[in-house]
Order: C-alpha cells, then structure tokens, then sequence
C-alpha cells in the first residue's frame, strides 16, 4: 500500500513540473477515437520534432504562440496554434482520415526541407549522365558496317526529266531550314545555379494565385515547381528561350495531375 501511495506521489509531482515548465503535454487520435502511436509533432518556431508514443501520448517543449504541425500517413496534417490555456491541461488532437486513397509514391531520397539542397538531388548522378552522353554519342557514331540496299535495276528505272536541272525549291528550303537553326538557342539541361535563376524568373512574372487559392505556400510552390521542371524539361527549354504562355500552360496541366496525389485542402480551411 505504502509503495502504491508514493508511486502516485511521484507521478502527481512530475505532472507538476511539467505543467510549471515550457512543456505541453498531448494526446494524438483519429475521428473514432483511436489513439495514434509514431505521429510526429513538429514546432514550427524551435524545429523540434517528437513522435507520440504506442497510447498517442507525447511531451515536446514550447511556449504560449508557438504553432505544433501534427503529421501522420494516411491523415490530414493539422497546426494546432498554442494559447497560455494550452498549458493548464492535456492537448488532445483528432486527425481526420484522408478521403481518397491513392498509391503510395516512394521517393527516391528523403527530403530535408531544405530547398537548395533538394533541387540539388533530384539531378541525376554524375555516372548516369556520363553514361546518358556515352550511349548518345554512341548511336551519332556511324555504321562501320555497309547496310544493304533495295534498288530497282536501271533498265526498270523511269526516265527522270529533271535529271541536270537544278532544284530551286530544295536548295531555298535548305537555306531557311539553316538560318532557323543558326537562330536557336541549343537546348541543353542546366545546371543548379541556371535553375536557381530560372525559377526566380518564373515565380517573378506567372500567376501565383491561381496556386495559392488551392493552399499552396511558397514552400509548397517551390517542391511543385522543381517536380513540374523535372516532368517537363522547363528550364531545358525556356530558360534561354523563355516563353510565358508556354510556361504558365505546362505548369497547369502538371499540377492538374499532382492535385491527385497531393491535398491542400486542409490548408485552405486553416488558412
């Protein structure tokens, strides 16, 4: 009995401490009231991040003001905005099941939030570009070997009328094919710091509401538009050559397919 009464004893004083200290304590549950163990709880102002425990319970240091980002897969994430209130007892979430289930999409690294260094990953390793310009130029090379030919013999062959005259529309169809090409600039893919400017220049003149209204932040717009560049080849092909029509007209339809793997909707209602 004696032992029973100073276990309570121990746990009502650490309870007391917590509430004295810049500790919140919370539980994590779904809409049906089941708790969720392993969602990450994330301050927005100190860049802490905890993970509630097997009973959706968790402890994570902060202050009166301070925003908690609650992530979980398969649910909605939520910002729960902290008062003074906050601290006097329990902070119980609920996340909401996400709706619609899609197909879980396995990235090939783990982002780190920072965006220059993200960018920087989604190139591709320097042995398969080196390799991607080996095959290449491999297949310009010629044939050494001579590839036969079909060939009617010449006693079948129509007689050509204008055999020795010379080609008139050929040659000015040459000579225009030259001076667009002379006129072009090479397409070639660029490297971080072309991006880098590309992206400025994009974000500097397309419509940003049209992503806003959908719940996208700066951040969010800027992982969209690396992916959008990455399907489309934008700053292969527009950043010496830049073309807002076309650029505003390849970021709407990609993102009218990422909008399907991808839910903002939350943020809207946040907002």
């Amino acid at each position: 009995m004696k032992i029973k009464l100073l276990s309570l004893l121990i746990l009502l004083c650490s309870i007391k401490i917590f509430s004295q200290s810049d500790y919140i304590l919370g539980n994590i549950s779904n809409e049906s009231g089941d708790k969720l163990p392993f969602a990450s709880i994330y301050n927005l102002r100190t860049d802490q991040v905890v993970a509630s425990d097997k009973m959706g319970n968790f402890a994570i240091a902060a202050k009166p003001t301070d925003e908690l980002r609650i992530v979980r897969q398969g649910y909605e994430r939520k910002v729960v905005s902290l008062t003074s209130e906050s601290f006097s007892k329990s902070l119980d979430v609920r996340l909401v099941t996400i709706p619609i289930e899609i197909e879980e999409v396995t990235l090939a690294f783990k982002p780190t939030g920072i965006l220059k260094k993200d960018i920087a990953r989604l190139n591709p390793p320097a042995k398969v570009t080196a390799l991607n310009m080996a095959m290449n130029n491999y297949m310009r090379t010629p044939l050494n070997e001579v590839t036969p030919k079909t060939s009617t013999p010449s006693a079948f062959q129509q007689k050509d009328f204008s055999a020795g005259q010379l080609n008139v529309l050929g040659i000015a169809g040459a000579i225009s094919s030259l001076i667009k090409k002379a006129g072009e600039s090479p397409k070639t893919t660029a490297n971080y710091a072309e991006k880098q400017e590309f992206y400025k220049r994009v974000k500097a003149v397309i419509d940003l509401e049209y992503y806003t209204k959908y719940g996208l932040d700066e951040y969010d717009f800027d992982i969209f538009l690396a992916y959008a560049d990455e399907q489309k080849s934008l700053s292969k092909n527009y950043r010496n050559n830049f073309n807002k029509a076309a650029i505003e007209f390849s970021l709407k339809e990609v993102f009218a397919e990422y909008l399907k793997t991808h839910n903002f909707s939350k943020k809207v209602s946040e907002g």
